[in-house]
């Protein structure tokens, strides 16, 4: 078992959109000059991760590989449901949680283009480790889109990219990645990165209804007959009744406030409830 120290591993200095920087084996760091690469995947688990490993937490975790990871988390957690295509890797995964005794953990094979039949607005963390290492870009965003569904409000991702070519064919870039997440009204808090990888952490806000509003939008648009159409127009309706209903108190704040930083802070809460 990886042994963490959480407290210590929850990471102060990750300001919402900071990029922090480490180096990995091979660097010229002088402290860790002979550092294994999985020295430095554990560095960025107990930093990204390790701090949402709550005991009342629901994770999902996306292709879990042989359960390197899903052993580690479950101890820690509530409960962890391990989503994957392939069936070889959930059966891998099942073996080495039952020689670890470990009950806590159910298991999905996916169809590879969502998360059905997770359910939405469910999870604490979703946790993917080299999840999009061989996913294109543009394939990636339906996958944001949907754990963007099953994350509760205020609840994180903490998902791994692959950055520059060579290492996948699929390379994803800073840019790109900040307006997918946005796209679905995901935040993204921090960003901890190398020469090759990059790992997002990002939260679905309690205070915007942008992801509610994309879900919906998401649902109309997949919507194949007039009943699942109906259905897609009443959760956008309900939206926005929920975005007139807390944009009242704000707007009522807006004006009784003075110029000045008060003001600022309630058009700062106006915008996040509407942008995300």
């Amino acid at each position: 078992m990886l042994n963490i120290d959480i407290p210590k591993a929850r990471a102060a200095e990750a300001k919402r959109g900071e990029v922090i920087e480490w180096r990995t084996a091979g660097s010229s760091d002088p402290a860790t000059p002979n550092a294994a690469p999985r020295d430095a995947d554990h560095r960025w688990f107990a930093m990204s991760v390790a701090p949402w490993l709550k005991p009342a937490a629901r994770v999902a975790e996306l292709s879990p590989g042989t359960g390197h990871w899903t052993i580690r988390i479950a101890p820690l957690v509530r409960d962890v449901v391990v989503v994957d295509v392939a069936e070889a890797a959930l059966e891998a995964t099942r073996a080495r949680l039952q020689a670890g005794a470990i009950q806590n953990v159910s298991f999905v094979q996916s169809n590879g283009r969502d998360l059905e039949p997770l359910p939405a607005d469910r999870f604490d963390l979703v946790f993917g480790s080299d999840v999009f290492a061989h996913v294109p870009f543009e394939d990636a965003v339906g996958f944001v889109g949907e754990i963007a569904r099953v994350l509760r409000d205020g609840g994180v991702a903490v998902l791994h990219h692959t950055v520059r070519e060579g290492r996948t064919h699929h390379p994803h870039v800073r840019e790109g990645l900040d307006r997918m997440y946005g796209r679905f009204g995901l935040r993204v808090d921090s960003v901890w990165t190398d020469d090759t990888t990059m790992v997002v952490t990002a939260s679905r806000p309690a205070d915007s209804v942008v992801p509610r509003l994309e879900q919906a939008l998401r649902q109309a648009a997949a919507a194949d007959d007039d009943r699942a159409l109906d259905d897609a127009m009443r959760a956008v309706t309900e939206v926005g009744r929920e975005l007139s209903d807390r944009l009242a108190p704000l707007a009522t704040a807006l004006l009784a406030t003075a110029q000045g930083p008060d003001r600022n802070e309630v058009i700062q809460q106006i915008r996040r409830l509407i942008r995300g």
